[in-house]
């Protein structure tokens, strides 16, 4: 999941969020604008919860960089760059609706892992009660929000607007079901990220072969 969370991150700081000028002609963006802030920090929870478990270990950073950019974590990848691609050209109230369908995805993970105990009895940061009540209190959500006057939208931008919630959840539905394969397939990580990096390393033979035939 870290190249989606880290990924997220810079969503929210290079795409989702615009300029102050742009921002004060648009009331939905000043809205997503504000969004992007208060998930600004939200990966930091992630690293946290990283050391707690225990994840942290003595791996050649050309190593971990192999198992993150491994074949088995592309949808991790994939799915950012296709929420950015969808997000690039498409008009605020979509890119709107995009982001209130990651929210509605968000709610729904950290409602069920609220509750989740570590093995000294304490929650996750990011996988937990902590996150569950930040994405919650988002003010995004808030009843000033909801009683706000905003722009009413006509067929066709709510019919664009229900085509990327759509195609938002179904990117989501692969992301998520990517990460119940490979859990399921991978019990034994330290043989799983031996298997990245070596294949990793294999397929450098034939990319050099590949790249000198084109000389």
């Amino acid at each position: 999941m870290i190249p989606f969370i880290m990924g997220y991150s810079d969503l929210n700081k290079y795409v989702f969020r615009k300029g102050e000028e742009e921002a004060e002609l648009d009331r939905l963006q000043a809205l997503l604008n504000a969004h992007t802030y208060e998930e600004d920090f939200h990966w930091q929870w992630m690293l946290a919860d990283l050391e707690k478990l225990g994840a942290d270990r003595a791996m050649p950073l050309s190593d971990a960089t192999r198992v993150l950019w491994s074949a088995d974590f592309q949808h991790s990848r994939r799915l950012v760059l296709e929420l950015a691609a969808l997000a690039a050209d498409a008009p605020t109230y979509a890119v709107f609706a995009m982001v209130e369908s990651i929210e509605a995805v968000s709610i729904t993970i950290f409602t069920h892992c609220r509750g989740i105990a570590l093995r000294d009895g304490g929650e996750c940061e990011f996988f937990g009660t902590k996150h569950y009540m930040a994405e919650a209190s988002h003010s995004i959500k808030s009843p000033e929000i909801a009683e706000m006057s905003l722009p009413s939208l006509d067929d066709a931008q709510r019919e664009e607007s229900k085509r990327m919630v759509d195609r938002t959840f179904a990117l989501f539905d692969d992301w998520s079901g990517s990460l119940l394969r490979f859990a399921l397939d991978n019990a034994d990580h330290d043989r799983t990220y031996e298997r990245m990096i070596q294949q990793s390393k294999d397929l450098l033979p034939e990319a050099e072969a590949v790249a000198a035939s084109a000389f």
